[in-house]
């Protein structure tokens, strides 16, 4: 696809029809290339992934994890290894597993798939329209300084997504961003998800547990093993899976880590098979997170049972899961 416009970031849209409430429009200095074509893609690496992979402190699974790079977003690989590359984005540096990336061209494809141009609304309310033209349905409305994601540009016009359909909003009203999408730190991740477990708890009508002290890595552990043994369960259910991670900690009657619980001989499938390894090394998805963080936090829908099992048995019934 073409973009010829300069435009910043932007909100979903449907399909646009452009009509602004403001004076005369202020076109946008036109420029004939974007960031994208901008961008040395020679240098470049795009995360392929369908939740979020990594970023390691060092080449290896086990070292701390430093930020968080989401399905799409590029990055810049300042050393590309055999098997973990170093790379450099929004101040964030550390490794990535290459199974998790595109590099070069390929990259900017997979970003703009993912992640098209984004930019910034500049008009007081932007109409958004089915078709690249006044004369169709409007299906929304975009609010000033509001982000959108382009995706393809027709004359005027640029295409977006708006409530999960393809929309069109007028190019005059809409600035492209200079910025690639790309790398969060892993304090920031942590942040954005704290907020996520918390709203989710308070619906919840899980009850409390003992809170145990736990850093990223044993959040991003507990994540993994939540995807691995819960991940087509409830909220609730996932919740559940964790809580019986954290009452083992407190037991006294397991390993007193998280670690440890997770890697004790014989008590999880998913790691004696190595499924385990594989989310964690790529990134749990961000439900399967906020209920680690939940559950770490205190809150525990089964008490203090330190078992689970599928299928038939007795005690809680949670899903599929049954706990004791």
């Amino acid at each position: 696809m073409t973009f010829k416009k300069s435009y910043v970031p932007g909100i979903l849209g449907s399909v646009l029809t452009l009509t602004v409430i403001m004076a005369a429009p202020v076109k946008a200095e036109t420029k004939e290339e974007t960031i994208l074509n901008k961008t040395d893609w020679s240098t470049m690496a795009a995360a392929n992934v369908e939740g979020y992979v990594n970023i390691r402190s060092e080449a290896n699974a086990d070292s701390e994890i430093v930020g968080v790079l989401m399905p799409g977003y590029a990055v810049t690989v300042t050393e590309k290894g055999d098997e973990w590359s170093k790379i450099s984005s929004n101040g964030v540096e550390g490794y990535i597993k290459n199974e998790y990336l595109v590099f070069g061209e390929e990259a900017k494809a997979h970003y703009r798939n993912m992640c098209g141009i984004t930019g910034v609304v500049q008009a007081d309310s932007l109409r958004v329209r089915e078709a690249a033209s006044t004369d169709s349905a409007q299906v929304g409305t975009l609010t000033q300084n509001g982000e959108v994601s382009i995706f393809g540009e027709e004359a005027d016009w640029y295409q977006i997504q708006y409530s999960g359909s393809s929309a069109y909003v007028h190019g005059d009203y809409v600035t492209l961003s200079e910025e690639l999408k790309g790398a969060v730190s892993m304090e920031e991740y942590q942040a954005s998800q704290a907020c996520a477990a918390s709203s989710a708890a308070a619906a919840s009508t899980a009850g409390s547990a003992s809170v145990i002290s736990a850093d990223s890595n044993d959040v991003a552990m507990l994540a993994a093993l939540i995807e691995c043994e819960a991940g087509g369960e409830s909220y609730t259910g996932m919740v559940a899976v964790g809580a019986v991670v954290v009452n083992r900690v407190n037991s006294g009657s397991f390993p007193n880590s998280v670690s440890g619980v997770i890697y004790q001989s014989g008590q999880f499938t998913p790691v004696a098979t190595g499924t385990f390894q594989s989310v964690l090394a790529r990134g749990a998805r961000s439900d399967c997170y906020a209920a680690a963080q939940a559950a770490l936090a205190g809150e525990s829908p089964v008490g203090g049972c330190l078992y689970f099992n599928s299928g038939y048995g007795s005690g809680i019934q949670i899903g599929y899961q049954h706990f004791y």
